[in-house]
C-alpha cells in the first residue's frame, strides 16, 4: 500500500499546478472594454509610451487610457497581486515531502528505516487546489474591476481638463466683452446717460469676470497635473496637447433595463462575487477531507545471522498510521468556511442591490443630460447665434447703439460655456454609466 501510495504521489509531483488565471486573463478583459491592454510586466517607475503614441502630436482621449493601463503607478501595483495568486494556487498543489528516519545499529539494536508519506493529500489536495483556482479568479476580477476604475479616473480628467480650457478660452472672450461694457458704462457716466449706480455695476461685472479668468486657468493648472500624474509621468509641470473629440452624434439612450441585464452579465464584481462564493464552498469541501490524517509508514530492518530465513535479514515492513477523530474533528475550520460561504453568498446580494442602484443613478443622470444636451443643440444656442446676428444686421442699419450688440454677444458667451459644461457633463456620466455596466456600450 505505501508503495503504492508513494507512486501515486510521485505521479501527482510531476503534474504542476497553474493558475486557470492571469496577467493574460486580464489583458484580455481589459482590451474588450477599452481597446488598449495593460502591456507587459516592467520595471518599477519605468514610463514607457504604446505603439504609434506621441506626446508631441497630441494625445485623444483613447490614447490617455492606453498611456496609464501601461503606466500608472498603483495600478502597476495593483496587478502585482496576480502573481500572488498564481503562486497560492501552485502552493495548493504542492505535496508534502515524505519523512525519511533511520537508526544505526547499536548496543543490540538492529538497523532501521522508516518512511513516512502523507497520503490524505490524496483527497484534500483537489478541493484545496479548487479552492485556490476560485479565489485567483476572484483577484483577477477584482483587477479587473481596478482598471475599470483607473479607465473611468482618466476620462474624467481628460474630460475636466479639455473643459477647463475651452472655459479658460471663453472666459478670456467674456471679460473683453465686460470690458468694452464697463469702457462704455464709463464713458456714457461722464455724458450723464447713467447713473453711478449703473456704472458702478458695469465695473463690478467686469472685475468678476476678471476673477472668474484667473480661478479658470488655475483649475487649467491643477487638472493638468492630476491627468499627468494618472497617466503615470514623472512630472506634473508637462503640458499635454489635447486632440478635442467632440460627443458622438449618435448617442443613444437605451431602456434602463437593459442596462441591469448587461451590468448582471459584464460587472466584474459579480463575477468576483460568484467565484467567492464557489472558493468558499470548495474549502468547505477541504475542511471536512481534513478530519482524519493518514499517513503511510514503510518500515525497514536490517537483522545480522538471520540468511536462513527468507525474509531476512532485510526485512520491509508496510503499514498505516491514522489520527484518530475523537476529540478534534475540525470542527473550528469546518463551522469558520460554511460562515464564510453564509457570508459571501450574502454580499453578493448586497453587491446586487449596490450595482442596481449604481445603475439607476448613472442611467439617470445621463437621461437628464442628453436631454439637456439636446436642448442645447437645438434650440438655446441657435437662438443665442440668431439674436447676435440680427443686432448686428441692427447695429449697421444705424437702428441701435454697439451697447445691446456686447450684451447679446456676452449672452452667447455664457451660452457656449454652458453647452460645453453640458457637454462634458455628458462624457463624464457616459464615462460613469459604462463603468458601472462594466461592459463600453458601442454609441456610448
Amino acid at each position: 500500500m505505501s508503495i503504492w501510495a508513494l507512486s501515486v504521489i510521485t505521479t501527482l509531483v510531476g503534474c504542476a499546478t497553474e493558475s486557470r488565471v492571469n496577467r493574460r486573463t486580464i489583458d484580455d478583459a481589459v482590451k474588450a472594454y477599452s481597446g488598449a491592454g495593460i502591456g507587459e510586466r516592467k520595471e518599477a517607475g519605468r514610463f514607457d509610451l504604446p505603439p504609434g503614441i506621441t506626446l508631441d502630436s497630441g494625445i485623444t482621449i483613447d490614447d490617455a487610457v492606453a498611456i496609464a493601463l501601461r503606466n500608472n503607478a498603483q495600478f502597476q501595483a495593483d496587478l502585482a497581486s496576480m502573481p500572488i495568486a498564481e503562486a497560492d494556487v501552485v502552493d495548493a498543489g504542492t505535496i508534502p515531502n515524505p519523512v525519511l528516519r533511520y537508526l544505526s545499529p547499536n548496543a543490540g539494536i538492529v538497523a532501521q528505516g522508516y518512511l513516512n508519506v502523507a497520503i490524505d493529500v490524496l483527497w484534500q489536495r483537489p478541493a484545496r487546489i479548487e479552492a485556490a483556482q476560485r479565489d485567483a479568479e476572484r483577484m483577477a476580477s477584482l483587477l479587473i474591476r481596478r482598471s475599470y476604475t483607473l479607465i473611468r479616473d482618466v476620462q474624467v480628467a481628460y474630460i475636466d481638463l479639455q473643459l477647463a480650457r475651452e472655459r479658460a478660452h471663453l472666459l478670456t472672450e467674456n471679460l473683453a466683452l465686460r470690458t468694452q461694457l464697463s469702457e462704455i458704462a464709463g464713458s456714457r457716466l461722464r455724458h450723464g446717460d447713467i447713473s453711478d449706480l449703473e456704472a458702478t455695476v458695469s465695473r463690478t461685472d467686469s472685475a468678476t469676470a476678471a476673477d472668474d479668468l484667473q480661478r479658470a486657468v488655475l483649475d487649467t493648472l491643477l487638472l493638468g497635473n492630476r491627468l499627468t500624474t494618472l497617466l503615470g509621468m514623472q512630472t506634473t509641470d508637462t503640458t499635454l496637447r489635447l486632440t478635442v473629440k467632440k460627443v458622438h452624434d449618435s448617442l443613444v439612450l437605451l431602456p434602463k433595463e437593459r442596462y441591469l441585464e448587461l451590468a448582471w452579465s459584464y460587472q466584474p464584481e459579480m463575477v468576483a462575487a460568484k467565484a467567492a462564493i464557489e472558493a468558499a464552498g470548495e474549502r468547505i469541501g477541504w475542511e471536512k477531507s481534513k478530519v482524519a490524517s493518514l499517513t503511510a509508514v514503510l518500515n525497514y530492518q536490517h537483522v545480522n545471522g538471520t540468511s536462513g530465513n527468507a525474509w531476512l535479514p532485510n526485512a520491509v515492513n508496510p503499514g498505516i498510521q491514522i489520527e484518530l477523530p475523537i476529540l478534534n474533528r475540525n470542527q473550528g475550520k469546518i463551522m469558520r468556511a460554511e460562515a464564510e460561504l453564509d457570508q459571501a453568498m450574502l454580499q453578493y446580494v448586497a453587491l446586487r442591490q449596490r450595482i442596481a442602484l449604481d445603475v439607476t443613478d448613472s442611467y439617470n443622470r445621463y437621461a437628464q443630460v442628453w436631454n439637456s444636451c439636446a436642448i442645447w443643440n437645438t434650440d438655446m444656442l441657435p437662438s443665442l447665434e440668431q439674436a447676435v446676428r440680427l443686432v448686428r444686421e441692427s447695429y449697421r442699419r444705424g437702428d441701435i447703439s454697439y451697447l445691446p450688440v456686447l450684451e447679446a454677444m456676452r449672452q452667447l458667451a455664457n451660452g457656449k460655456l454652458r453647452k460645453a459644461e453640458i457637454e462634458a457633463e455628458l462624457q463624464r456620466t457616459v464615462s460613469q454609466l459604462n463603468y458601472s455596466i462594466g461592459k463600453n456600450i458601442p454609441g456610448q
